[in-house]
């Protein structure tokens, strides 16, 4: 999709970081009307989360994005979605735990609220396209009128991951300047414009999650409600310890178990026993699966679901893909048999689909196993 074509009335979503601060720097240069939108989602004076650690959605980076707006002389909006992302993502993180899932805030973010609320915007206030500051490429192929999602040129940057519930209807009124260059080229971009944030350090964690870490969070929101701990069991049923609470633990966690065996150090978390509220550990070969079940898929494009999907996967945003079949069942559910065992399948993460340098969709892990396979 060329940018150097019909010039258009583009709403840039600001973050105040540097990679989306260029992409409108590029767009304006290029000629385009650029609006610069920050969305507000999360207040961070709640719980006294400070910008250090390289954290996103604070007074800092919206003043930020304001600045950059202003360097670049272009409109600046703020939308203020601090309800519905507390809804759909703070509360959706910490149900998820609890229920003894491992959610990825960000992936939900994208699908269920950024790129929804942006197109409203860009509505509201004519333009044509919205931009972000993804590392991704968006590709139009004119013969099938479809608009393909492609890994970014940067391997090590691309988040192609993060946005596989794009349908085609977005992606083709979404743009994505920065796919094709490496984050050491944006940040010399920023200084060649001027841009205040050129070294501004990377968002890194959770936006919404402080010193406290994922499991005091959780405490602090749900503590009259939070399950007793309960017992630490093998896959052969040995009773090995206790635990404090089973959202406190992820598949393939190792440390602090404290369990009452010998060779303590070679087990890891594989499983949960939710009736019981057991946790269960194994051994490291316990922590490979060749399949899992996935819900909630999304297609980016059109696929045939009466055959058999040869493709590669990520089952986490920094997981190698790995070869696999995918066949398609109703209700956007599909299982993904890899040719390979993977290690520590966790469900509630994301498993995106590839063919190539091409995002096909993804969905959310429910489990993992084959269907018809007792959980």
């Amino acid at each position: 999709m060329s940018l150097n074509k019909d010039k258009k009335r583009i709403l840039v979503a600001m973050s105040g970081g540097v990679d989306s601060s260029v992409a409108a720097a590029i767009l304006k240069t290029q000629g385009h009307d650029v609006v610069g939108v920050h969305m507000q989602l999360y207040d961070q004076g709640e719980n006294n989360v400070a910008r250090l650690g390289g954290r996103c959605c604070s007074l800092v980076d919206a003043n930020d994005a304001r600045r950059v707006c202003d360097k670049l002389d272009i409109p600046y909006y703020v939308i203020n979605v601090q309800d519905i992302f507390q809804d759909k993502v703070v509360d959706y993180f910490v149900h998820e735990y609890l229920m003894t899932r491992t959610p990825n805030p960000c992936v939900q973010c994208n699908s269920q609220i950024k790129f929804n609320y942006l197109f409203q915007k860009a509505d509201e206030l004519d333009c044509q396209w919205i931009a972000t500051g993804h590392y991704a490429q968006v590709e139009w192929d004119e013969p099938s009128q479809l608009a393909h999602l492609l890994k970014a040129v940067d391997p090590q940057k691309d988040q192609t991951y993060f946005l596989f519930g794009l349908t085609q209807t977005a992606l083709k009124r979404t743009m994505m300047p920065l796919g094709g260059f490496s984050k050491m080229m944006v940040r010399k971009i920023a200084e060649d414009f001027g841009l205040a944030v050129a070294q501004k350090q990377d968002s890194q964690e959770i936006c919404f999650i402080g010193g406290e870490g994922y499991k005091g969070f959780i405490e602090k929101r749900v503590s009259e409600n939070l399950r007793p701990g309960g017992i630490i069991r093998t896959t052969d049923g040995q009773l090995v310890g206790e635990h404090t609470g089973l959202f406190r633990y992820t598949i393939g966690q190792r440390k602090g178990l404290q369990l009452r065996l010998k060779d303590a150090d070679q087990y890891f978390v594989v499983g949960y026993d939710n009736k019981t509220q057991a946790l269960i550990v194994g051994t490291e070969n316990e922590l490979f699966q060749k399949g899992l079940i996935a819900t909630h898929v999304n297609w980016v494009v059109p696929i045939n679901r009466m055959r058999g999907i040869r493709c590669h996967a990520r089952i986490r945003s920094r997981h190698e893909e790995a070869a696999c079949l995918v066949t398609c069942f109703e209700n956007d559910v599909v299982h993904v048999e890899f040719d390979e065992p993977q290690r520590a399948i966790t469900p509630g993460q994301a498993v995106v689909f590839y063919q190539g340098k091409e995002t096909l969709g993804g969905g959310y892990i429910e489990r993992a196993g084959a269907v018809g396979e007792k959980v």
